[in-house]
């Protein structure tokens, strides 16, 4: 089994996960981190333990909201401490990035689903789209 850890500002972790949710039904081991009111110290160690809590977990993706932010770099530092389960961060979660985790995680092993995950993130940004009448 695969977990993913969502650490992210605020409330954004659990909303991304409750929105997806609604659309496929309960997604099993997935953890939600907020660094509302924590110190970085506090949300690595938070991170660490969902890392470590089960036994026979094959990986966890940690999925951060924004690159180079406090939740960034706590997953950073959580990702180099030893926890005996291999670990990955991708950042720009995104509900479809979260969408397609539930959907792949089966069906991949772990370094092909962290890739995937960051691929599909990007592949889930288009635009700008800007209607026929302008807007000038």
């Amino acid at each position: 089994m695969i977990r993913a850890v969502l650490v992210c500002h605020g409330e954004l972790s659990a909303a991304l996960l409750t929105s997806a949710e609604e659309i496929v039904g309960h997604i099993p081991d997935v953890v939600c981190i907020s660094n509302r009111g924590k110190s970085p110290e506090i949300v690595r160690q938070e991170i660490i333990h969902a890392a470590g809590e089960s036994a026979g977990l094959s990986g966890v993706l940690v999925m951060a909201d924004l690159f180079g932010s406090s939740c960034w770099r706590c997953a950073m530092e959580a990702a180099r401490a030893r926890t005996g389960v291999p670990m990955a961060v991708v950042t720009g979660v995104n509900l479809g990035m979260l969408l397609s985790f539930s959907q792949k995680r089966d069906i991949m092993d772990f370094p092909t689903l962290a890739s995937t995950m960051a691929e599909d993130g990007r592949r889930g940004i288009n635009g700008p789209a800007f209607s026929s009448g302008g807007g000038t």
